[in-house]
């Protein structure tokens, strides 16, 4: 969605505060105060705090998405672990100055209204990533890819959950070494289907 200069100013300020404070924290008085843009201008572009909070999210989303896809699609063509080289790149982020987890997490946990315009912006998001572990996996050449996409899932909201209780950021790293586990044993061990045994004429 686009926005006037003025809402992208909206944006990029709610996007830093919603983050480092949380969404509870932070009302549209210090919203409008320290971007100094009218109150009338923000719910005109927004319509309300739940609205710029789901903004905040989608452009989130949107960025997330796409500086995804732009990593994967620039790994070599010899990557041996498509799966792993994408744990590898959420690890850079978490060891960064001031990450405290995913933001799309942190959101869901302060927004328990499944009616809320912010949920649905956070399920496409887990949606998609699921999606794209279940995309990732079969071209690992893992069998069952949905059932892997649910799977490595688990194990990055995992690790996102321990950086919200404990502050643990190297969580993911026990992730990527869980997924690695993972991978190597379907390697040795793929599975197999049985097939019913043809009626003899």
């Amino acid at each position: 969605m686009n926005f006037t200069r003025s809402g992208e100013r909206i944006l990029e300020l709610a996007s830093r505060l919603f983050y480092t404070q949380g969404i509870g924290a932070i009302g549209v008085d210090r919203v409008v105060d320290e971007s100094g843009v009218s109150k009338p201008t923000l719910y005109a572009q927004f319509g309300s705090k739940a609205g710029l909070v789901a903004a905040v999210l989608d452009r989130r989303r949107a960025d997330r998405e796409r500086t995804i896809t732009d990593h994967l699609d620039g790994l070599p063509a010899d990557t041996d672990s498509r799966v792993l080289a994408l744990f590898d790149w959420f690890a850079i982020g978490h060891q960064k100055a001031g990450f405290r987890g995913c933001p799309f997490t942190n959101a869901a946990a302060e927004l328990p209204d499944p009616e809320h315009p912010a949920r649905a912006v956070i399920t496409a998001y887990k949606d998609w990533m699921r999606g794209l572990f279940a995309s990732l996996a079969a071209s690992d050449g893992l069998e069952d890819s949905e059932r892997w996409g649910s799977s490595l899932m688990l194990l990055l909201d995992g690790a996102n959950a321990r950086v919200i209780t404990t502050g643990d950021t190297t969580a993911i790293l026990d992730a990527r070494a869980t997924a690695a586990d993972m991978i190597a044993a379907a390697r040795i061990h793929p599975r197999t289907t049985t097939k019913t045994p043809k009626e003899t004429p």
